[in-house]
């Protein structure tokens, strides 16, 4: 018995194209069906120019040497880890699709969020770290790679923060009294609170004759200490080569937040205060105090004073 002979993939995409058009546009549906076919056709050769183009683009990026470069660049350790899981999840994604990482499209994207495991923070965070990545690529390959991540509306929104705290100086006196003003923890407090470092700025900080040296936030950090803080360290009889030097950041915010969760529970301060809370008490003091934008950018150490007027805006110092 003969068999109807299977017409090749080629036209056969033709047609079921030319029947879509038919329906989503009807149009064009009263054309012949040879007219109707053409126009298939061209559609089909546009796509698949489209296409060609796209991987000779992507033909001659090195993904791998292009993620290293990603990575290296970011300002801190915990950026680089974060944005390096995020890679490793976007790169299995994209293997179950049977596809490169440079190839996938927003549409790939959208479904990269929506497949990503755990909170909508950490949803985000992913989301934030592929999305950083095609950036970079954007701009190293000159526009050749996009970012699918653009536009994206599968990303959860951000969860509403908590208000920002600052506490005054009666607070921080309750403070430093609790702790001891002598002691290591006072010392670090003064320091955060008196001069406006981050809290992991002070296991590298050292200081010689007034001024200090320390990394933050993947940065070189140096300047005068000033009277207050460096009183602090005197009066703990801390070695100024390396005051911090035992402790680790984590271990002083800890430390900071127990305290200041049972003052708060005594209704002594008015919250339990963070150790960024101390940075935030010093930039709004010291802007009250000067009224000088860019002597606060600086001793903040923020990349530009735009930085700093959007960090005042939302302490609530500017409007």
């Amino acid at each position: 018995m003969s068999g109807a002979v299977a017409a090749p993939a080629g036209v056969r995409a033709v047609e079921e194209l030319a029947l879509r058009i038919a329906a989503d546009a009807p149009e064009l549906a009263e054309l012949p069906p040879r007219e109707l076919a053409a126009v298939a056709r061209a559609v089909l050769a546009g796509k698949l120019t489209e296409e060609l183009r796209a991987k000779v683009d992507i033909a001659g990026i090195d993904y791998a040497a292009e993620r290293r470069a990603f990575l290296e660049g970011r300002a801190s350790q915990a950026t680089q880890e974060a944005y390096a899981r995020a890679l490793d999840e976007l790169e299995a994604f994209a293997r179950r699709r049977g596809r490169g990482v440079l190839e996938l499209r927003p549409r790939d994207a959208d479904a990269f969020i929506r497949a990503v495991a755990g909170s909508p923070a950490t949803v985000r965070l992913r989301s934030a770290g592929a999305s950083s990545f095609y950036g970079f690529l954007e701009r190293e390959t000159e526009g050749r790679v996009k970012n699918p991540f653009r536009g994206t509306r599968a990303r959860p929104s951000p969860s509403r923060r908590r208000p920002l705290e600052i506490p005054g100086e009666d607070e921080l006196r309750a403070l430093l009294e609790a702790v001891g003003a002598h002691s290591e923890l006072g010392a670090a407090i003064a320091v955060m609170a008196y001069r406006g470092l981050r809290v992991g700025a002070l296991p590298g900080l050292t200081v010689k004759g007034g001024r200090f040296r320390t990394r933050s936030k993947g940065k070189e950090l140096s300047g005068e200490l000033g009277a207050a803080a460096l009183a602090a360290l005197e009066a703990a009889a801390l070695p100024l080569r390396a005051p911090f030097g035992d402790l680790t950041a984590r271990k002083i915010a800890d430390r900071m937040r127990l305290v200041t969760r049972r003052l708060a529970s005594e209704g002594k301060i008015v919250a339990a205060y963070s150790a960024h809370d101390l940075r935030h008490f010093f930039a709004v003091t010291e802007y009250r105090r000067t009224k000088d934008l860019h002597r606060v950018s600086r001793l903040l150490g923020h990349a530009s004073m735009q930085v700093t007027e959007t960090y005042l805006r939302g302490l609530g110092e500017l409007d």
